[in-house]
């Protein structure tokens, strides 16, 4: 069970964003969840006045578990309703969350391209490009977040990495995958660890220079707290600022 682990919020890398007006909505937000497939069920969370604006498209963000979680890893265990939070008050713009469970040990995630992707751009109102479409999860979710942005950078702009950094053996690898990325196509990464959580903080530290080495932008958060889904969610009112900073 993932214990709660208290957590400190100091300055990142991050430029600030405009507040928006708050939202002038009745309709709250809500999580259904959806059968891809036989084999892949996703937990989607659509924001306030969805259904009320049909012309509307939205960002996506896509949110990984750990070893053996679920797609209530995130989306139906608190992060919903800080996006909530955070879209009625004019924080941020209103997006779309999608929690992907069961990835384990499909480290690039070709269900999410080849199956679960294609769905959620066919069914709901999505914005395709990739500016608007995200990665994030914990753990081993944090390292499928970071294989779809370096290595499927034409579809994800973003990565956030929570409770992990450089997969052990794989820096040489990450190195040529952030090589091989055109100029004007380099993802941003967002790096949340906590500082009891020693190992994958050491992780983290070793991705630090690759991603400095290659330009590319990130941000992290390194604080009180261990390797716990609790830890990680508390520091989404930051994550998601420094996410929607290019949704504007």
């Amino acid at each position: 069970m993932l214990a709660a682990a208290g957590c400190a919020s100091p300055a990142i890398r991050a430029t600030p964003s405009p507040t928006l007006a708050p939202m002038a909505c009745i309709d709250s937000g809500a999580i259904q969840t959806a059968d891809v497939d036989a084999s892949t069920r996703i937990n989607i969370y659509l924001p306030p006045c969805y259904a009320g604006n049909p012309d509307q498209r939205y960002p996506v963000l896509y949110l990984f578990p750990g070893f053996g979680g679920m797609q209530d890893a995130f989306v139906g265990s608190g992060a919903e309703r800080i996006a909530q939070d955070m879209i009625l008050s004019g924080e941020i713009p209103p997006f779309i969350l999608i929690g992907v469970g069961g990835v384990f040990p499909d480290i690039d995630a070709g269900a999410v391209i080849e199956r679960i992707l294609p769905y959620v751009d066919a069914q709901f109102r999505t914005r395709p490009e990739r500016r608007f479409r995200a990665a994030a999860g914990g753990s081993f979710g944090g390292a499928v977040a970071y294989h779809l942005a370096f290595r499927r950078y034409d579809l994800f702009a973003t990565a956030g990495i929570f409770g992990n950094g450089a997969a052990d053996g794989e820096e040489e690898s990450i190195r040529a995958w952030l090589a091989a990325i055109p100029e004007g196509m380099t993802p941003r990464v967002f790096l949340n660890v906590g500082e009891n959580d020693t190992y994958m903080l050491r992780r983290a530290k070793v991705l630090i220079p690759l991603l400095e080495e290659a330009g590319i932008a990130h941000a992290e958060i390194f604080s009180p707290g261990g390797h716990s889904g609790d830890y990680w969610i508390g520091n989404f009112p930051d994550y998601f600022r420094w996410l929607s900073v290019d949704w504007r």
